[in-house]
């Protein structure tokens, strides 16, 4: 069974030769956990057991909520996200980094 993104609007899928990562809910921090309900729009009241089962792809996430290896040290297959990320819509993230930028101008 092909694991699919459960954010809104996005139809990666967790295939063979995917250039995305998949991460599952945290379950056990209840704090992100509902920072997570809320990025994706769920019910804040839903079931852990159905949330369980759900994951979102590395499209949204930033580079920063991932671990990096340091210098010299051996490359991660897979990548890790930090303990405090939480997903955001890619496009809005770019929008609101767009806007910080002191040569952009309303």
């Amino acid at each position: 069974m092909v694991r699919t993104c459960d954010y809104p609007g996005c139809s990666n899928k967790d295939v063979a030769d995917s250039p995305q990562s998949f991460h599952r809910f945290p379950v056990t921090d209840v704090a992100l956990r509902k920072l997570w309900v809320l990025a994706l729009g769920i019910h804040v009241d839903t079931k852990v057991e159905k949330i369980k089962k759900l994951c979102v792809c590395s499209a949204h996430f930033s580079d920063d909520d991932f671990l990096s290896t340091c210098p010299g040290q051996r490359q991660m297959k897979k990548r890790i996200l930090k303990k405090s990320a939480v997903p955001v819509d890619y496009y809005l993230y770019m929008w609101i980094s767009r806007c910080k930028d002191p040569r952009f101008t309303w």
